[in-house]
């Protein structure tokens, strides 16, 4: 119950400021205008939203990461008027390698057969 309130927390926090942001900071004309203080700040935030948000759901940070930079990836290919079929399609499968890779249950060294495990060794007594 800790852990999911501390998620909530997270989560509601980086959406209070992403719509801060969104809110306060005034806007450019268009994407190339726009500052490096303005899009750090927007991406930034809605980045960082995104990730905690789909952390709830996901209770995997690599997972949810690599959902979010795809999706942010997406925002920033539209606002350049580069989305076209083949980029969308190409982050997609980008996003769902990233996904499969984290999503697989990696095993440690140590659970490899080839490898010698350490066991309690017994001194006899002469």
């Amino acid at each position: 119950m800790p852990a999911l309130v501390s998620k909530l927390t997270l989560a509601i926090i980086f959406w209070v400021v992403f719509i801060y942001v969104v809110l306060y900071i005034p806007y450019p004309p268009n994407f190339t205008q726009a500052s490096a203080f303005q899009l750090i700040s927007f991406f930034g935030a809605l980045f960082l939203a995104i990730i905690f948000t789909l952390n709830i759901f996901l209770n995997s940070i690599f997972l949810s990461v690599s959902i979010s930079l795809g999706v942010i990836f997406l925002l920033i290919l539209k606002a350049l008027e580069s989305l076209n079929i083949v980029t969308a399609v190409l982050t997609i499968v980008a996003v769902y390698l990233l996904f499969t890779y984290f999503k697989k249950n990696q095993k440690g060294l140590t659970n490899l057969s080839k490898i010698p495990k350490l066991s309690s060794f017994r001194r006899r007594k002469s």
